[in-house]
Order: structure tokens, then sequence, then C-alpha cells
């Protein structure tokens, strides 16, 4: 995973990052509330029967980014 940038959107954090796996990229902006993911947009590079196990991978890291550090800010 490439290391998220974060940004405050009214009452909210966002974050940007990438997921890289087999020279495929999802790359990632979700948005966060206090109770976790409320929206995301996804970008992906890479051949289509890889798209949904890259999208899953994101959704993980945007899980793990709201547990490891959104909640603790």
């Amino acid at each position: 995973m490439v290391q998220p940038t974060f940004y405050v959107l009214d009452d909210k954090m966002v974050a940007v990052f990438s997921v890289l796996k087999d020279n495929c990229k999802v790359t990632m902006e979700c948005l966060y509330s206090k109770t976790g993911i409320e929206d995301y947009t996804l970008e992906y590079h890479g051949p289509q029967e890889m798209k949904s196990q890259l999208i899953q991978l994101a959704v993980s890291e945007a899980e793990n980014i709201f547990t490891k550090t959104i909640l603790t800010v």
C-alpha cells in the first residue's frame, strides 16, 4: 500500500491511497464519518479478472485505516 494522504472535508476525514498487487493498481479516495466508511471512489488499472480481488484489498485497507488511524485522531 502507498502511504495514505489525509484531508478534512466539512466534519469528515478523507484518505487517498493506492493498493498495488501483481502489476495492478487501485487508487481509492475514502470518506469517513465517525462510525466508519461513508463513501468511496475507486480507480482501477489492470486486467478485468483481477479487479474484484484488488477492490476487496482496497476496501480492507480502508477499514484498517479507519480502525488504526481515524479512530485514534
